[in-house]
C-alpha cells in the first residue's frame, strides 16, 4: 500500500501541473497548499469559520450565501459575540434570518435556515470556553499524536455542534491551518475509494489522506494531508479559486488515468 500511495502522490501531482491553465505556473499552486483562514487571531474568527463551515453542507452556500450576507449577519449574530448568541434561542434566531434576507422557502423543521441558526448558536457555546485563538491552538494541538486521536478532534466537535459533520469539522480545521487535516468530501471518497486506497466513507478516506502524508515524506518532505486535499480537490474540480480561474472538472479522466496506471486498466 506504501509504495501504491506514493505512486498515486506522485502521479497526481503531476496531472494537476500538466492541466493548469496557461495564466499560472507550478509556483503559483504553492499559495493552495496552506489553510485560507490560518491566520486567525481570535477565538471569534475561529467562531466564523466554524459557521462558515456549518453552511458549506451540499446546497446551503446557495441558500446562506454568507460570503454576500456576511455584514448584515454578523451585526444579525450580535458582532460575533458569543456570550450574547448563547442567548439566543435557535427559533428566534431562525425567524430573525427570515425576516432579514427575505425567506420564501417552506418554513420546515428541515429549513435550512432553521438548522444553520442552530449551528450558529452551538458554534458560540462550542467557542465560549477558550479563553483566545492561542488556548484553541494548544487544545488542538493535543490530538496531534497519531491518526487516531487525529480523527478524534472532528469527531468531538461534529458531536458538539448540530450540522457541522465529520467532514465538515476537518473543513474548518484545515482552514484554520491545522494542515493535518484534509476534508473526506465527496470528491475524495469517490476518488479513493474507487483506486483501491479507501472504503466508501468519510473516515476512511480520512485515515487513508494521513497515512499516504506519512508515506510521503520520503518524496516529499512539504507534503501534508492538506495538501493533498487540495491536490485531488483542485483536479476534481478545476477551480482555482484563489486566481478566479474554473476550467472545468477532471475528476472522471483523473480516476481513470490512475487506474490504468495502478492496475493496467
Amino acid at each position: 500500500m506504501k509504495q501504491k500511495m506514493q505512486r498515486t502522490y506522485q502521479l497526481a501531482y503531476s496531472y494537476l501541473v500538466n492541466m493548469l491553465p496557461n495564466e499560472l505556473s507550478e509556483l503559483d499552486l504553492q499559495k493552495y497548499f496552506v489553510g485560507d483562514r490560518r491566520n486567525f487571531a481570535s477565538v471569534n474568527d475561529i467562531y466564523e469559520q466554524l459557521i462558515y463551515s456549518a453552511q458549506n453542507y451540499q446546497g446551503m452556500p446557495n441558500v446562506i450565501k454568507y460570503d454576500q450576507r456576511r455584514e448584515q449577519i454578523k451585526r444579525i449574530l450580535k458582532n460575533f459575540d458569543l456570550n450574547q448568541i448563547r442567548k439566543l434561542d435557535v427559533e428566534q434566531l431562525y425567524y430573525k434570518f427570515r425576516k432579514a434576507f427575505n425567506v420564501t422557502s417552506r418554513d420546515t423543521k428541515q429549513n435550512s435556515w432553521r438548522k444553520w441558526s442552530k449551528s450558529c448558536i452551538e458554534s458560540a457555546d462550542f467557542m465560549s470556553v477558550f479563553n483566545d485563538a492561542d488556548d484553541f491552538r494548544n487544545f488542538a494541538k493535543q490530538f496531534n499524536y497519531n491518526k487516531l486521536t487525529k480523527m478524534a478532534l472532528p469527531l468531538l466537535i461534529s458531536t458538539k455542534i448540530s450540522g457541522i459533520g465529520f467532514s465538515l469539522a476537518c473543513d474548518c480545521l484545515k482552514e484554520l491551518g491545522f494542515l493535518d487535516y484534509p476534508k473526506p468530501d465527496v470528491h475524495l471518497i469517490e476518488v479513493y475509494s474507487q483506486l483501491g486506497l479507501s472504503k466508501k466513507d468519510p473516515i476512511s478516506v480520512f485515515e487513508a489522506i494521513v497515512d499516504m502524508a506519512e508515506f510521503c515524506k520520503e518524496i516529499d518532505p512539504d507534503v501534508t494531508p492538506y495538501k493533498i486535499d487540495k491536490i485531488m480537490w483542485l483536479i476534481c474540480s478545476g477551480k482555482f479559486y484563489l486566481d478566479g480561474i474554473s476550467i472545468g472538472k477532471h475528476k472522471e479522466d483523473f480516476i481513470n488515468v490512475m487506474r490504468g496506471d495502478l492496475y493496467g486498466k
